[in-house]
C-alpha cells in the first residue's frame, strides 16, 4: 500500500498540498492518505490543562483559559475532519483512503514521530509566498524533516502552476545516490510516465571535465536502471540561478527533484539561496531525497 502523509495547518498553502497528494494518490489504487494536524495552543504553556477532580480549585481566571483551550482544541478537530470529508469527496470513486491523526505538540517533534509510525512512502507539505516559504523550507520545521528523516519530502508551493507531471528535472551533483533516487522517481511517477531530465551545472573552465563526468554517470544509470524516459543533459553558463531558471521555464519542467546530505541541507550543487529562488520564481514543486553520508 502506498502511503501519503501530509501534515496540515488549514492554511492556503495547506489545500494546494492535499490536492498535489491526492492526485499521487488516485494513481496508486489502494493508497492511504494520512492528514496529520499537529496542535500547540500556546495559551496553555506554560499552565497546563488541570485533571478532572482539579478543576474545582481554578481561579475563575484559570476557568476561562480552560474553556478557550478547549474550544480551541474542538475547532481544530473540526477543521481536521472537515478537510477529511472534503477530500474523500474530491477522491470520489477512487481507490483512495483518507485518515486523520491530531497530535499535541510541536511540528518538528511530532512530525518525525509520526514518520516512524506511519512509515509512509512519501510526506508532501505546503509551502506559501516569500516570507511563508523561507519560514517552511529553510526555517526549523521542514529543514528538521528534511534532515532526520529518509522518506522522500515533495513540498508543494501555494501558487504552483498546477497539478502536471509531464517534466521532471533531476538535479545531480553526481552524488552515489543518484541511481536509487532516479529509480524511486520513475517508481512514485510511472503512472504519469514522465520524461525525467537529468541535469548537472556546470560553471568555469571546468566545463570538459564535467561533460565526462555526465557521461559516466550516464553509463553507470544506463547499468543500473531503465533509463528509456531519461535525457541526460549539461547546462553551462555563469549564473547557475539564471541559467537554471531560464531551463526550467524553457523546458516547462513540472517538478524538480534534489537529493540532500545531512550535513547540510540543500548542500552544493542546490544551495539553499539558488532554490529557494527557483521555487519563488518558477512556482514548482521540489522533491527532496536524502543520502546518507
Amino acid at each position: 500500500m502506498f502511503r501519503i502523509l501530509i501534515p496540515v495547518d488549514f492554511e492556503a498553502s495547506t489545500f494546494k498540498a492535499c490536492e498535489y497528494a491526492l492526485k499521487l494518490a488516485a494513481a496508486a489504487p489502494g493508497a492511504e492518505i494520512l492528514l496529520l494536524h499537529c496542535f500547540k495552543d500556546y495559551l496553555a504553556s506554560p499552565w497546563e490543562v488541570p485533571e478532572e477532580e482539579d478543576k474545582e480549585k481554578l481561579t475563575p481566571t484559570e476557568k476561562v483559559t480552560e474553556q478557550v483551550i478547549n474550544r480551541n482544541e474542538r475547532e481544530e478537530h473540526r477543521k481536521l475532519e472537515g478537510l477529511r470529508q472534503e477530500l474523500q469527496s474530491k477522491a470520489g470513486s477512487q481507490q483512495v483512503h483518507l485518515k486523520t491523526s491530531f497530535a499535541e505538540g510541536s511540528p518538528e517533534d511530532v512530525i518525525p514521530e509520526e514518520i516512524r509510525r506511519f512509515r509512509p512512502e512519501l510526506v508532501v507539505m505546503g509551502t506559501e509566498g516569500e516570507g511563508g516559504l523561507t519560514r517552511s523550507i529553510f526555517g526549523t520545521v521542514t529543514t528538521k524533516v528534511a534532515e532526520d528523516v529518509q522518506v522522500p519530502v515533495l513540498t508543494v508551493p501555494q501558487h504552483s502552476r498546477g497539478h502536471r507531471i509531464k517534466r521532471v528535472l533531476y538535479a545531480s551533483d553526481y552524488d552515489e545516490k543518484d541511481s536509487a533516487a532516479i529509480r524511486t522517481l520513475q517508481q512514485l511517477l510511472q503512472p504519469f510516465n514522465p520524461h525525467i531530465l537529468c541535469l548537472h551545472i556546470a560553471t568555469g573552465a571546468a566545463a570538459q571535465e564535467e561533460r565526462e563526468k555526465l557521461a559516466h554517470l550516464q553509463a553507470k544509470l544506463e547499468r543500473d536502471i531503465h533509463t528509456d524516459n531519461v535525457r541526460f543533459l549539461l547546462l553551462e553558463g555563469q549564473d547557475v540561478t539564471q541559467d537554471l531558471q531560464h531551463f526550467v521555464e524553457k523546458e516547462q519542467v513540472d517538478l524538480l527533484a534534489v537529493t540532500t546530505h545531512k550535513r547540510s541541507l540543500l548542500a552544493g550543487f542546490f544551495n539553499p539561496s539558488l532554490t529557494k529562488k527557483l521555487m519563488l520564481t518558477a512556482d514548482i514543486p521540489l522533491l527532496v531525497f536524502h543520502s546518507k553520508d
